[in-house]
């Protein structure tokens, strides 16, 4: 755990970072519309990275990986708009615990087929602790 500490606290610093920016992305998508919140939002994420790759310079591989960046843009609209539409009517916790589980649910599947890089398999253990998360899930937009 000691060699992975910088990376624990920055996933579990996105993961609290992330519900604020879900729930400003919902006040700012009630006031102007959800499409506005996203061009907007996505113009200033664009402006700090071009800034920032300005800064370390251009890499070939940036564009060499260009039709992924389509895709994660393509994802990326996608959840901001979900995120931001959802937390409106069920509440933040709700909408983030259900992101978290399609997370699970999808990295156990990318893992397990090893889509982008190593396999990782699924373990009993694994399918288990997925279950009681579901379950946990079930029980709390249930109570909402």
């Amino acid at each position: 755990m000691n060699g992975h500490l910088i990376s624990i606290l920055l996933a579990f610093s996105s993961g609290l970072l992330g519900a604020f920016q879900g729930s400003i992305n919902a006040q700012i998508g009630k006031a102007a519309g959800q499409y506005a919140m996203i061009i907007g939002v996505s113009l200033i994420q664009a402006i700090v990275a071009s800034v920032i790759l300005m800064k370390r310079g251009w890499s070939a591989f940036i564009f060499d990986s260009f039709p992924w960046m389509i895709v994660a843009g393509i994802l990326g609209v996608v959840m901001m708009f979900s995120v931001s539409y959802s937390i409106s009517s069920i509440g933040t916790l709700s909408v983030y615990v259900l992101v978290i589980s399609g997370q699970i649910i999808a990295s156990a599947l990318i893992d397990h087929y090893g889509l982008f890089g190593t396999t990782h398999p699924i373990t009993p253990q694994k399918v288990g602790s997925i279950f009681v998360i579901i379950m946990g899930v079930f029980w709390l937009v249930k109570s909402s």
